[in-house]
C-alpha cells in the first residue's frame, strides 16, 4: 500500500465513522454526492452537523454546504483534508471562519509490542449495555475537556443496539475496579480507525489510554486490518507517536454558518 492509497482509505474510514456514529442518534440525515457527505443530526450542536469533502474541496463546495444547512442548522462543522482541500482551507481562512482544530491524521503500520498494565488495572472488551455505559462515563468526562458537552456524548451512546456492531471494537480499562480509560475502532475499507480515546481525570498519567489504544489497534490487525489510523488531539499526539503512529496528513476543522460568506 503506497501513501496515496493509505490517505484515500484513511479518508474513507473517517467518513464511515462520522456516518455511523451520528446515525447512532435517531433522526440523523445523511446525504452523499461526489463532492461531499452532508450529515444533519438530531442534535443542535455544530460538531454533530458536519460536511466531509469527497472530491477536492473548493469554495463552491462550501457554498453548497451552507445552502444545505440553511434552514436546518445555523452552524455546522466543515471537516477538511490538508492533502486535497487546500483551496477550501485558504477560502475559510480568508473568510475568517472559526478554525477549531488542525489535528494530525496518523497511521500505524504494524502491531505494537505489548506493554503491561499497572497493578490494579484490567482491560475488558465491551460487548453489552453495561460495558457501553462504562465507556460512555469515561468519554463524557474526557471529551468535556475537549469542548464536547457531556449531555451530547450521552446522546451518542443512548441506544446500545445501534452502537455495538460486528465491525467495531470497544475496550475499557478499569483501574481499581472503576472505569478509567476507553478506546474503540471501526473496521472498513481494509483498515481500521481508532476513535473515542479518553481517560477519566483521576486516571490520567498512568498510561491507561495508551494501553487501551494499543490493544484496540492490535485487535484490529488480528481481524485483518492492513493499517490502523486515527486523528489525534493535541493531548493524544505525543502518546500515539510513542506507540509508533506517524503523521500522514492534517484535518483542519472550521465552524461555518448556514449563511453564505460575504
Amino acid at each position: 500500500m503506497n501513501e496515496s492509497d493509505l490517505l484515500l482509505l484513511a479518508d474513507l474510514n473517517r467518513t464511515e465513522y462520522w456516518c455511523q456514529s451520528l446515525n447512532w442518534i435517531p433522526g440523523t440525515e445523511v446525504f452523499k454526492n461526489e463532492e461531499a457527505v452532508f450529515i444533519n443530526s438530531a442534535v443542535d450542536f455544530a460538531g454533530c452537523n458536519v460536511v466531509l469533502t469527497q472530491s477536492a474541496g473548493t469554495p463552491e463546495v462550501i457554498s453548497r454546504s451552507q445552502e444545505f444547512f440553511k434552514g436546518r442548522r445555523r452552524y455546522f462543522a466543515l471537516l477538511l483534508r490538508k492533502h486535497t482541500d487546500e483551496e477550501a482551507i485558504q477560502f475559510c481562512v480568508r473568510s475568517k471562519m472559526l478554525q477549531i482544530s488542525n489535528n494530525p491524521g496518523m497511521a500505524l503500520d504494524q502491531p505494537v509490542s505489548k506493554a503491561g498494565l499497572p497493578e490494579g488495572a484490567e482491560l475488558r472488551w465491551v460487548t453489552d449495555e453495561a460495558g457501553l455505559r462504562d465507556f460512555q462515563q469515561i468519554t463524557a468526562e474526557a471529551y468535556q475537556d475537549l469542548g464536547l458537552p457531556a449531555e451530547i456524548t450521552a446522546k451518542y451512546f443512548a441506544l446500545p443496539e445501534r452502537v455495538l456492531s460486528p465491525h467495531s471494537i470497544w475496550a475499557v480499562v478499569y483501574y481499581r475496579g472503576e472505569p478509567a480509560s476507553a478506546a474503540m475502532a471501526i473496521l472498513s475499507h481494509g483498515i481500521a480507525g481508532i476513535y473515542w480515546v479518553g481517560s477519566a481525570r483521576k486516571a490520567r498519567g498512568l498510561g491507561l489510554a495508551a494501553y487501551c489504544t494499543q490493544e484496540v489497534g492490535n485487535a484490529s490487525f488480528d481481524l485483518g486490518a492492513r493499517k490502523v489510523i486515527l486523528q489525534a488531539s493535541q493531548f493524544g499526539e505525543p502518546v500515539y507517536r510513542k506507540l509508533g503512529y506517524r503523521e500522514i496528513t492534517r484535518y483542519p476543522w472550521f465552524i461555518c454558518s448556514g449563511q453564505p460568506s460575504s
